[in-house]
């Protein structure tokens, strides 16, 4: 009887709080929406998008808490995309707090997802420009080409890095699994365990609740590509 009181008064184990720090056109939405499946995860999706709408404070720190505060699951998380909140937006700097929220927990796990072929990045985030369709574009039979000034990729190229590099200084005592958009991919079975394994839960064989919306050559997308693989 004893050890059943004392059993009863243990708190419960707390879940894994993780965050998913990502950029546009990296297949965030395929792991975020793919690991959603499982029983064990709760995740939402961009807290600093200003353009989706959340139930959450708008303090940008009380915001990222708010977002991982779920307890009946194991683990919970959110998804922030380096560049975000957009400074574009008049409201940026009241949820710029939720990095230096992030910053001061070490406690919070961290997904890094990037994309290994910024170049091909890029093109994505033109072509989901120009289609104004920025998920699911399967639908679209006659899909366009597209030129990328030489400049535009190496100011791109750049800033892509910069942003993941401010994001990531600030988390040195944090734990990190690397992810690449290009292992989601080429390997979802594996990649996607390791993930799970990472927020310590049970490993399912999650389906890929996303596809791809570009299958063609990149070659083929991108009118002047010659132009473009030489740069370093």
């Amino acid at each position: 009887m004893q050890n059943l009181r004392t059993a009863l008064r243990r708190p419960p184990t707390l879940p894994i709080r993780f965050v998913l720090l990502s950029q546009p056109r990296t297949g965030s939405s395929l792991l975020n929406t793919s690991l959603r499946q499982h029983p064990d995860i709760h995740m939402e999706r961009e807290i600093l998008n200003h353009g989706q709408q959340h139930d959450l404070p708008q303090e940008g720190d009380q915001r990222l808490r708010s977002a991982l505060t779920r307890t009946d699951v194991q683990a919970v998380g959110c998804n922030l995309h380096a560049f975000q909140p957009d400074r574009q937006w008049k409201g940026w700097s009241r949820w710029e707090s939720a990095w230096q929220a992030l910053a001061d927990d070490p406690a919070i796990r961290v997904i890094h997802l990037q994309r290994l072929d910024v170049l091909a990045q890029l093109a994505s985030w033109k072509m989901a420009s120009l289609l104004n369709r920025w998920g699911n574009q399967t639908d679209i039979v006659e899909r366009p080409t597209l030129r990328i000034d030489p400049e535009e990729y190496r100011w791109f190229r750049d800033w892509n890095q910069a942003v993941y590099h401010g994001r990531l200084s600030h988390l040195r005592q944090h734990r990190i699994l690397p992810v690449t958009y290009e292992a989601l991919r080429d390997d979802w079975d594996l990649t996607i365990q390791r993930v799970q394994q990472f927020l310590e839960v049970k490993p399912l064989p999650l389906k890929q609740m996303a596809t791809r919306n570009e299958t063609r050559p990149l070659e083929t997308v991108i009118e002047n590509w010659s132009q473009l693989p030489h740069l370093s």
